[in-house]
């Protein structure tokens, strides 16, 4: 990840594939992605100064993965993203993302106990 300013860039994972219609750049000879913090909370964490330990040798387990702009940076930095997502429709966005992002793992499930919450199912999807 690198710090621009106060734009932040991610590795491109996938180098030419945009994954919501982000700025693309070069630097040093690598692709690289815009990661937009009016997108991405955790992005805008970042800029206002949150320490994000995220490495290449980390799994991670993504809670509220909705359709995948968060977790496509997330996975642009680490070697395994576990996201998990209740809803069907961002759900369907994740797993076509899945495809050409080996690394990430969507789930469609409830991150909430289900003594608590009787409105979640347990279903996993594998993109392959």
């Amino acid at each position: 990840m690198i710090r621009k300013g106060n734009r932040l860039y991610t590795p491109n994972l996938v180098p030419g594939q945009r994954v919501y219609g982000e700025k693309l750049v070069r630097i040093n000879g690598v692709e690289y992605r815009e990661w937009n913090p009016y997108r991405s909370k955790l992005a805008a964490a970042i800029l206002k100064g949150m320490k994000v330990n995220l490495n290449k040798n980390m799994t991670v387990l993504y809670l509220g993965a909705a359709s995948g702009t968060t977790v496509s940076h997330v996975s642009d930095i680490v070697k395994k993203v576990y996201a998990v997502e209740f809803a069907y429709r961002p759900m369907r966005d994740l797993i076509l993302l899945a495809k050409t992002r080996k690394n990430l793992m969507p789930s469609l499930q409830c991150s909430l106990p289900l003594r608590r919450h009787n409105g979640c199912s347990g279903k996993a999807f594998s993109p392959r």
